[in-house]
């Protein structure tokens, strides 16, 4: 739980001044940050799967984390100067063919399991082993990843930010959050409904920092 709370607080601080000026689109507003399902086969309710034939880059430094014992750290931080999966595994003893093939064979295990169960064809398990391996096999080859994490990241930290402001800019104004919200789509900054309401724009940023604050002490005890 303590790990679920400083991963929303990371980064906070350095985009409150950014959503601050900055017009928030809807999706923005609204929107909360999912990450695709690792390879997992999720049987939903009413007969069918779900999120069959997705894998996550989560799932992939992961693999390739136990495949060279390199930490997901290290392997992020090589993906953020421009290296693709494949290329870190090759300098450390590994390659891109062997990660596809781990993913893929980890699939196949799930994939197989629920062909016994009656809950797959076989054409149907194959089918998806193709899609997991041809995902797999782009990914790893993309050296685009790392600026795509680090673009997710931004945006993810922006839209936690965005909570923290708006709970305390509906505080200190008394408008409620959805009016807020819904300003915030139709392209008016924070600062500008603050303003417009009689609110102290400062005071706003203040309580939205001693929540945040109060928030990591919390998280770090």
């Amino acid at each position: 739980m303590k790990r679920m709370v400083l991963r929303a607080l990371s980064g906070a601080v350095l985009a409150f001044a950014l959503l601050w000026v900055s017009p928030l689109t809807a999706h923005a507003a609204h929107g909360v940050a999912t990450d695709p399902a690792s390879v997992e086969l999720v049987y939903g309710r009413g007969g069918g799967w779900r999120g069959l034939g997705n894998v996550s880059v989560g799932y992939l430094i992961r693999t390739l984390s136990s495949l060279t014992g390199l930490d997901p750290i290290t392997i992020r931080t090589e993906l953020q100067n421009g290296r693709s999966l494949a290329q870190i595994a090759a300098a450390n003893g590994s390659s891109g063919a062997a990660l596809v093939q781990a993913v893929v064979d980890a699939a196949k295990t799930r994939l197989d399991q629920a062909v016994s169960n009656g809950r797959l064809t076989q054409a149907e398990a194959d089918q998806l082993l193709t899609t997991i391996r041809d995902r797999a096999t782009t990914l790893v080859n993309d050296t685009t990843l790392g600026t795509q994490l680090a673009d997710r990241a931004a945006k993810a930290s922006q839209r936690s930010t965005l909570g923290w402001l708006i709970q305390a800019a509906a505080d200190q104004t008394g408008l409620d959050q959805a009016t807020i919200r819904a300003r915030l789509r139709n392209g008016e900054t924070l600062r500008a409904i603050v303003t417009s309401a009689g609110g102290n724009p400062q005071r706003v940023i203040d309580a939205a920092v001693d929540a945040f604050r109060q928030a990591a002490i919390t998280a770090m005890q």
